[in-house]
């Protein structure tokens, strides 16, 4: 089947959806376009980058996953962040409105605001923003509140919202669980002694970090610094030692066992088979 650029990209849809609450662009400013078009780009952005969150959480929701698709995920994480990166970049085309240029229209937006983005709360719904962690607007819990219609009804945006609450796991809950199931020296999670083998990794890691950094201290101490100065000096990098301890401390036997293959897999990255998790963890 035959087709032309410009019915394969829809350009003359694409170019009729500028003219805000007027319909027609031509009775807007120059200024007014800019800010509804940027906007309307970072929609498009965000359409994309949902829909590579939405595959990566699927290549992680599995038991096993094939070292193919890990390939893939590196290349989803590649183009998410090249996304996140061009679409910071567009930002700069509103800084060029002054406040002037910007309150010539500024009253047809109220009540209206970015926080409304639907897509901009599926983004932070996918990554595994927790309920606790939100910052809402006004009372806590009524976040939800401001995708509503002026009237209190459901708007698209909220149903959309409702709709990514509901497609669970988060990429972060399927992420933590490959970590889990990491093997660390040879263990499993289901091993008896599992938790004995990780205790050990982590304690070899802290001995390495503090032999490292006392290394180095002992090295910078300038001869011509004062006992109390080189005393600061050994008290601040030991501060160093003891917040690794306590990172890696932190939650449960769960959230100990993720930390713990991080570090191994950054410890062991070049190893063939930890190359792909590392270039994963890295983007």
């Amino acid at each position: 089947m035959s087709t032309t650029y410009w019915d394969y990209i829809r350009v003359e849809d694409l170019l009729r959806l500028q003219g805000g609450l007027d319909d027609d662009e031509q009775d807007l400013s120059n200024h007014e376009v800019v800010f509804i078009t940027v906007h309307q780009v970072f929609e498009l952005w965000f359409k994309l980058v949902l829909r590579e969150f939405r595959s990566l959480r699927d290549v992680f929701d599995q038991d096993r996953v094939p070292e193919q698709a890990m390939a893939a995920a590196g290349r989803s994480l590649d183009r998410i962040t090249r996304i996140f990166r061009i679409a910071n970049e567009h930002w700069q085309v509103v800084e060029s409105l002054n406040t002037r240029d910007y309150l010539d229209f500024r009253d047809k937006l109220v009540p209206a605001s970015g926080f409304q983005s639907a897509q901009m709360r599926e983004i932070e719904i996918i990554l595994g923003l927790g309920e606790d962690e939100r910052v809402g607007l006004g009372e806590k819990g009524k976040w939800l509140e401001a995708l509503q219609l002026l009237d209190g009804g459901d708007s698209p945006a909220l149903e959309r919202v409702r709709r990514a609450q509901a497609d669970t796991p988060s990429l972060k809950d399927t992420v933590d669980a490959w970590l889990y199931r990491t093997p660390i020296r040879g263990s499993q999670p289901d091993a008896p002694d599992d938790d004995a083998t990780v205790s050990a990794f982590i304690a070899d890691y802290i001995d390495g970090v503090r032999e490292m950094i006392e290394s180095a201290v002992e090295e910078r101490l300038d001869a011509r610094l004062s006992e109390e100065a080189k005393a600061a000096i050994r008290g601040r990098y030991r501060k160093e030692i003891e917040a690794a301890e306590t990172w890696l401390a932190r939650g449960d036997a769960r959230k100990r066992r993720i930390r713990a293959a991080i570090l191994f897999i950054e410890s062991y990255r070049r190893l063939p088979l930890l190359a792909l998790p590392r270039e994963i963890l890295d983007r």
